[in-house]
Order: structure tokens, then sequence, then C-alpha cells
């Protein structure tokens, strides 16, 4: 993805002034209610004109305001999926896929079918029903399938599992990632909880009162006592690779091996239908870390990770110690009493430990 954003928009008392560039192939938009994630969102969609500037995705000129560009909404092939599913009612659950597939001249090169679709999001036993029978998280997996059937250069989500209860976002966020994966398609998903963007991407754009305050992904935001300020009350969380290794029912536990160390074993809740074998990615906050001088033994923390102090950031509201442990570069949420009696500097020794149940599957 080549997006180029350089706008202004006014709407009443609010101004929108964002300016940023992404190359990645995934983009998280992140910050409080009311910054202008989702007037930013309108604005790329082309669902409202700004005032000035200029957007451009790819080689394609989707506005500029001084030479008098302006895409409406339904020629620039960017899939929309929103909080709400928005399904036509009347119609059966494949009516409305095949809502995707109206505009032929756009899906005739498409690389894959209505039946991939379907099994990619795992829709199948659904084809014939009414939509009125589905539940909340069946619903957002038919809109997102009918989006994906239009076959978009470009994918914009907005709050897409916002109001859902914590089963169904565990539905509905593993099938972003994979479509994401499988499909190739540049995401773009808008979030004000930052562990649903970190299982689609770390790449984040951060917004306030209107404005891009960084972009970068998470671990270097977390570096910069700027933009360390501006994530204030997001729950900072340490994205970690594993591969599956093998279940101990007896104790309770799975054991996961770190993707780059296999050595390292990490164990979190015994999570059964976890397949030995699998690739998963999981989170771990960066408040449910405790910091240790030596290992320690008869703690009920069993998962214990020596590190090496790289940076300690300090921001008003918090500061973060970022250790490089056998499992990654982790961040710690500190208090100043920590850094004094362990005596923290950029060098030290330490010991990483966090709960088994603590760890997040995402």
């Amino acid at each position: 993805m080549n997006l180029d954003i350089d706008i202004y928009l006014k709407q009443g008392r609010f101004l929108l002034d964002a300016q940023f560039k992404c190359f990645e192939s995934a983009l998280g938009i992140f910050g409080p209610s009311g910054c202008g994630k989702s007037t930013l969102f309108r604005a790329l969609a082309g669902l409202v004109r700004p005032d000035g500037g200029h957007i451009v995705l790819g080689d394609v000129t989707l506005f500029d305001a001084a030479q008098h560009i302006f895409v409406p909404p339904h020629k620039r092939n960017i899939g929309l999926v929103f909080q709400d599913a928005r399904l036509f009612p009347h119609w059966s659950v494949e009516q409305n896929l095949r809502a995707g597939e109206c505009l032929k001249e756009r899906i005739k090169n498409r690389p894959y079918g209505f039946d991939d679709i379907i099994d990619l999001l795992n829709i199948r036993p659904l084809i014939n029903r009414s939509v009125d029978d589905l539940s909340g998280g069946e619903k957002q997996r038919i809109a997102i399938g009918r989006t994906l059937l239009a076959h978009p250069k470009l994918l914009l989500m907005d709050e897409p599992v916002t109001g859902l209860d914590i089963s169904l976002k565990m539905q509905i966020l593993p099938f972003l990632a994979k479509v994401h994966q499988t499909l190739e398609i540049p995401t773009i998903l808008i979030s004000h909880d930052l562990g649903e963007i970190l299982q689609l991407t770390d790449r984040l754009l951060l917004m306030r009162d209107g404005r891009a305050v960084g972009c970068n992904t998470l671990d270097k935001l977390v570096q910069d006592p700027h933009t360390l300020q501006e994530l204030k009350g997001a729950d900072l969380t340490n994205l970690i690779r594993v591969r599956v290794k093998q279940h101990n029912e007896e104790r309770g536990i799975t054991q996961l091996q770190v993707f780059d160390n296999p050595e390292q074993i990490i164990r979190m809740e015994w999570c059964p239908e976890l397949i030995p074998g699998a690739e998963i990615n999981i989170g771990v906050s960066a408040n449910q870390i405790a910091l240790a001088a030596g290992r320690i033994d008869a703690i009920s923390m069993r998962n214990q990770l020596p590190g090496t102090v790289v940076k300690i950031v300090h921001a008003p509201d918090r500061s973060i110690c970022h250790i490089e442990t056998t499992a990654g570069l982790l961040f710690v949420e500190i208090t100043p009493g920590t850094e004094q009696d362990l005596s923290l500097i950029d060098g030290s020794e330490i010991w990483v430990l966090f709960k088994s149940m603590s760890i997040q599957r995402l």
C-alpha cells in the first residue's frame, strides 16, 4: 500500500488536519473517541470532501483540491466495513454476498472466487439462511465477505468489532488477519482498542485532536517520549510470535515455543483447541509483567525470562522499560520506585516474569 494523505477538513468546531504516508500492507489508526478517526475514514472513502490537500492511493489521485480532483466513492474501489454489518434484511446470506459482485468490470480479473471467500470466512453453512437468523459475529463475517467479493484495492474498516462481546470479537479478529494474509489486500483498521489493531498489524497511526501525531511500529512509538505520551491510557501489549508445542491438562497449561528461539518455552493457560505445531501470536500487557534481580523458584509466575535493559523511556504519566529477552524485545511498565530499587539503567541484567493467565491469544 502506497498511501499519501495531506488533508484538512473543518466541521463545525472540529478541524481534521492530518498528514502522513504509509508504505505498509496494513495500518491501524488509533486514538481516543473524538480524535478524528471516523472523519478520516469518511474522507478516505469519499463520503466527505476535504477543504484542502490531497489523497493519493498508489498511482491514483483520489482527491486534490488544487487540481479540482474528487473521485466519488463508487469509483474509488475501496471496500468499506462499518461497525454495524448493514446487510439487506429481506435477502438471504447468499444474496447479500452476491451484492458484492454487482460491478462486473471490477471483478472480472479477481484472483479469487465466491467459493474461495465463503471457505476463507467459514460461512458455507450459512449460505441459505436469512440474515435475521444470524449472530452478530456471523453478520459481520457476511459483511466482510460481501466487501471482499467486490475485489477492493483497499479494505477500510471502522471499528468493525466494537459493540460485540469478547467471544464474538474472537471470531471476527482472526478472520480479519487471515483475510489480510491470504488475499494480500492492503488494509486499514480504525479502532480505539490497541489490542484489536495488534491482531492485524503493529504499524500504527496515532491521532489526537484531528491531527496525526505519530506513525510507526508500536515498539518504535513506545521508545519516543512524545509518542509514548500520545498513547496515554492505552493498554500497551507486547506481541510475541510462538509455535504451539504441547498441552499439559494435568497442570492446566499449554506450552509454546518462541518462534525465533524454539529453546525458549512460554506457558499459557490450557487452551486445548490449539493444535500442536500451529503458529500464533500472543500478547502480554506491559503492566502485567514483573521484574526481578534474579530467577525466583517459589512463585506462581512460571514464565521467567532473562533479559537486558536497552532503554528506559519516561513520559509524564508512565515509564516504560525496554528489555531485550529470549522472547525478543519486550516493554514493561514500571514505577519510579521499581527503577530505583532495582537500580535499573541501560545494560542492567534483569529477569522478566509474567503469569500464564496474563497471556492473551491474538
